[in-house]
């Protein structure tokens, strides 16, 4: 814990007391907007696969830092509630890529609106350099505990 000018300094407790938030308030919001048989994470799934359809469940867990058995979990789930579908890859029919439905395309185009009011109420009262400094710092300590503890996430 670092002082600064004679005050503790939790970093580690700030940062997972604002992501317990963030993530509450993710799910509220995809409830009040009528999606409450999906979680946060799988509308991360439906939100990534918008921006680049077709892509295999191990790109899907790299990008969103999640392990596969966790990725798979979540994307039979997506697919039993017809948000998805797998298909084999044509070059290697042992991998399976993964694309929309149109259902799940419906779901997806709900995204953007609601990434908008998160990040207004998030960022209210900061300016754009604020901003830009806070993420800049986050990305800083999670640059060192990756280096420190050899994480690869």
């Amino acid at each position: 814990m670092k002082k600064i000018k004679n005050i503790d300094i939790d970093l580690g407790l700030e940062i997972a007391l604002t992501s317990s938030v963030y993530r509450a308030a993710g799910q509220k919001t995809l409830n009040l907007h009528g999606l409450d048989n999906i979680t946060r994470e799988q509308f991360g799934i439906l939100l990534l696969l918008s921006l680049g359809d077709g892509l295999y469940q191990t790109q899907i867990a790299n990008i969103l830092g999640k392990d596969r058995p966790n990725i798979t979990r979540m994307i039979d789930i997506l697919e039993t509630n017809d948000y998805i579908r797998r298909e084999k890859d044509a070059n290697n029919r042992r991998i399976l890529k993964v694309y929309l439905t149109e259902k799940g395309k419906e779901k997806a185009n709900l995204a953007k609106p609601l990434k908008d009011r998160m990040n207004a109420v998030q960022y209210r009262g900061m300016t754009d350099e604020e901003i830009l400094t806070l993420v800049r710092l986050l990305q800083q300590v999670r640059k060192n505990i990756e280096e420190e503890y050899k994480i690869d996430i």
